[in-house]
């Protein structure tokens, strides 16, 4: 609400001793009195007056209060009114409502005082009861107080007092004065002291006296009185002399409109802009820091949670089906034995000469090399070995091609009249008379001539050199059995403690399928390989892992796992090193 306020300027012997703005509606005064509205000090202007009424409030309106004595000067700046003179509590007052300022003065004080624009809070007077003391040395009043708000008060020479005495004019007991709550002051004087007493309206009496009528008594060594409203004395400490009254007061007290508490609360964010502005971000930052908190939990805080639940739970059991390969080796055909026979060797006579003109098939089919067979030592009829070597020869030579009557075997079998099984031994032998197999096919060397019987000694396959070339056909690759087998690896909880145990453990739990492959290696040079496995690691402030030890495995499979561990990497980061440790189960089913 807009207001005008008072500035005052007080000029005491030329001299600018006080400035106040009073921004209340209320009577304006200046002195040493306790009721000046503005008191000074009597220590400090000993002759200064005592009170000087300068302006007084009535109906909304100020006025000028005119000074009793006829030497005072008033100066007024814009006044239309100053010869309309009032009389206000008795005394001659000029209307002010429309001046912007002016100035009394009287005697060495020289009050000035200036209307300005303000804003005022509405006030009310009210009333109390309140204790004052006038404080009185050489005839002279030096200090004039009102004591609304003290409990006790306390007059003497000691430091704790209320009003402290020079120690070199007064060292006795202290004068005590004690405020109560109905309005009443409890005095508290030594026996010796002298005192007078006034009640009510009553004129004043010694001590005695007011004993006697009831009005005090004797504690001890300590007269107590009890003053009400009204009450005045006089007490006398050396040279200094003490004037206590109980007054009515009249305080001008600011009013606030009565309003409820969200009425308050939102009142205080309009009478400041930057205030309010200043407490909205706090609240909007506050805000966006818990809706991110609130979110965060939501999301990130379920994740993790989730997460710790299955790893306390975490069994994994990963079946791996292995292809091991087995051969089976086809077993070894046994050499037919033949019934021995002795008798003794016989060297071919002559090497029969192949028929150049005769031209091997090219509808035959591809020779085989000839399987070694060792000589049995068995004697065999003359007959039956032609029919085994023609046999032989139609079966694992190319000269089975040649086979019929009339055909190029007829022809060389013909030749040499040493038997059909010489000139074999000599056109597909070793050529010469050696028979040792060094020639175009390594032929059949057959003992003794055509005509007698003989001993096998040997077919053996040679170089081939010519149309004779023989090539070996290797037995088929045996057959590739796939077996499955079942493989179990379980995983124990991780062990360690730390506030990175959780994100090292979800780490190390991607790592499982590697670890089996470690196995799976392991099973295909240890067939029976299995048992428990414990992995110590440490893992460092960069997010990797440091050392690695494996317990319970060796040799390739331990080196396998502990490379698999040094490999991983996306481990959280760590305040320091923390070591854990990590079990496997591995179990061929």
């Amino acid at each position: 609400m807009s207001n005008r306020n008072v500035r005052l300027g007080i000029v005491y012997r030329g001299s600018i001793v006080k400035e106040e703005l009073i921004d209340r509606q209320i009577d304006v005064s200046v002195g040493l009195r306790a009721d000046s509205t503005v008191q000074f000090s009597p220590k400090d202007y000993p002759d200064f007056p005592d009170h000087l009424d300068v302006l007084y409030h009535e109906g909304g309106q100020h006025y000028l209060v005119v000074p009793s004595d006829p030497s005072a000067r008033i100066n007024l700046r814009g006044a239309s009114q100053a010869d309309n003179v009032q009389t206000i509590r008795n005394k001659r007052c000029i209307p002010i409502g429309d001046i912007a300022g002016g100035s009394v003065v009287v005697g060495d004080v020289t009050v000035m005082f200036q209307f300005v624009r303000g804003y005022s809070t509405p006030t009310r007077t009210v009333e109390r009861t309140v204790l004052r003391i006038g404080l009185v040395f050489d005839e002279r009043l030096i200090s004039d107080r009102i004591f609304p708000h003290e409990k006790t008060i306390s007059i003497g020479s000691s430091k704790e007092d209320t009003v402290v005495l020079d120690q070199i004019d007064y060292s006795g007991p202290s004068l005590s004065f004690v405020n109560n709550k109905d309005g009443s002051v409890l005095l508290k004087a030594p026996g010796d002291m002298k005192l007078r007493i006034a009640v009510q309206d009553d004129a004043p009496r010694d001590v005695k006296e007011l004993i006697q009528r009831g009005k005090a008594k004797l504690e001890g060594d300590v007269t107590v009185a009890h003053l009400t409203l009204g009450a005045r004395g006089r007490a006398v400490l050396g040279p200094y002399s003490i004037l206590f009254q109980v007054v009515r007061q009249k305080v001008v007290v600011p009013t606030m409109e009565k309003k409820s508490l969200p009425q308050r609360f939102i009142g205080i964010f309009l009478q400041d802009v930057v205030w309010t502005a200043c407490f909205a971000t706090a609240f909007l930052l506050v805000g966006g820091v818990v809706t991110q908190a609130v979110l965060y939990q939501s999301t990130h805080g379920k994740y993790l949670k989730d997460a710790k639940k299955a790893e306390e739970h975490v069994s994994a059991i990963i079946d791996v089906a292995i292809i091991e390969k087995e051969e089976i080796v086809k077993p070894k055909e046994e050499p037919i034995e033949e019934p021995k026979e002795t008798a003794p060797a016989i060297e071919p006579e002559a090497k029969a000469k192949p028929d150049k003109k005769a031209k091997p098939d090219k509808k035959a089919d591809k020779p085989e090399k000839a399987e070694k067979v060792e000589s049995t030592g068995k004697t065999v009829d003359p007959e039956e070995r032609k029919r085994n070597a023609r046999k032989l020869i139609a079966t694992k030579t190319i000269a089975g091609a040649l086979l019929g009557a009339g055909g190029a075997s007829s022809k060389l079998f013909a030749e040499g009249g040493e038997g059909d099984a010489t000139v074999v031994a000599k056109n597909f032998g070793g050529g010469e008379d050696t028979g040792a197999g060094e020639g175009p096919g390594g032929g059949v060397k057959l003992a003794g001539d055509g005509g007698g019987g003989g001993t096998v000694e040997k077919v053996s396959a040679g170089k081939s050199k010519g149309f004779g070339k023989r090539k070996k056909i290797a037995d088929k690759a045996p057959k590739k059995v796939e077996k499955k087998i079942q493989i179990s690896l379980s995983t124990g909880e991780l062990g360690g403690s730390g506030a990175g145990k959780s994100g090292v453990a979800r780490v190390i739990a991607r790592k499982n399928s590697a670890v089996r492959r470690c196995y799976e290696g392991a099973l295909r040079k240890t067939p029976g390989l299995s048992g428990k496995v414990k992995v110590r690691f440490t893992v460092g402030t960069a997010g990797t892992i440091t050392s690695v030890s494996v317990i319970g495995a060796s040799g390739e499979f331990a080196s396998c796992i502990q490379r698999k561990f040094e490999r991983i990497r996306g481990l959280p980061l760590l305040p320091a090193a923390q070591s854990f440790t990590q079990s496997y189960v591995f179990t061929k089913n």
